[in-house]
Parts: structure tokens; C-alpha cells; sequence
């Protein structure tokens, strides 16, 4: 198997990456003299994270897919190709990420700097499952 990394590989990999470093930055930062909350927080724990965790699930799936020794059914997981499961955990990511920008936060709080890597995380992580979906189609 070739070990090349492809451009849609190395965008998957690296917001998964960033997603995961700039989860512990604040994600709201507090105003009014309140503390900063980052994605692992009480509060936004079960939401935030999702972004970080589908990310990085995405991440370490091409990693291991492409440098592991783990050889992705040819039948797919749950009917799933592995372009196509890489794409909806991607996805998922990145709609969150954009759902925080619409969320009341009340008059408490912010965003802070850690949530805008990690919407630049997932959204780069969607683009490169989009262009991992493109390569394997002219690929094949």
C-alpha cells in the first residue's frame, strides 16, 4: 500500500488535530468577571465535545486506515464506505461548530479563541473528507 498522504488526508488529519489542541482554550470566555469555560467544561461538556470527538474519531480513522496495519471492511462499517463514515463524522463536527454561532449565550459570555480554532478545525476536517471523496472517485 502506498504510504502518500493525500491533500484530503492531511486536511481531515490536521483539524482533527487542532480541534482537539484548542478544545482546552476557552470556548466562551467569561465577561462581567466570570471564569472561562473550555469544551470539556460542565455546561457545554456534552455538545462541545461532540465536535472535538467526531473530529478526532475522523483523524485517528485516517491515520490508522492509512499507517496502521487496520484494513477498513470492503463491505463497509454499519453500510458505510469509509470515505462516506470519515464525511458524516466530519459533517456532524462541523454543523455543530456552526450551531454555537446561533446559540444564546446570554450576556455572560463570549466566544472565545478556543471555539474559533475549533470551528476552523471541523470545517477543515469537512473539506478534507470532501476532497478525500473526490480523490477516491477519480482514483477509481
Amino acid at each position: 500500500m502506498d504510504n502518500k498522504v493525500t491533500p484530503g488526508e492531511i486536511a481531515v488529519i490536521a483539524g482533527g488535530g487542532v480541534c482537539l489542541v484548542f478544545s482546552f482554550l476557552p470556548f466562551y470566555s467569561g465577561n462581567l468577571g466570570l471564569s472561562n469555560r473550555n469544551a470539556w467544561n460542565s455546561g457545554l461538556f456534552p455538545v462541545a465535545t461532540l465536535i472535538v470527538v467526531f473530529a478526532v474519531v475522523a483523524a485517528v480513522a485516517v491515520l490508522l486506515v492509512r499507517f496502521g496495519n487496520l484494513r477498513y471492511p470492503a463491505a463497509g462499517f454499519l453500510g458505510f464506505s469509509f470515505n462516506a463514515l470519515v464525511l458524516a463524522l466530519t459533517f456532524f463536527a462541523a454543523i455543530l461548530a456552526v450551531a454555537f454561532l446561533v446559540v444564546d449565550r446570554g450576556v455572560a459570555y463570549d466566544l472565545g479563541i478556543g471555539y474559533w480554532f475549533v470551528l476552523v478545525g471541523a470545517i477543515a476536517s469537512l473539506v478534507g473528507a470532501v476532497v478525500m471523496t473526490n480523490e477516491a472517485t477519480t482514483r477509481a
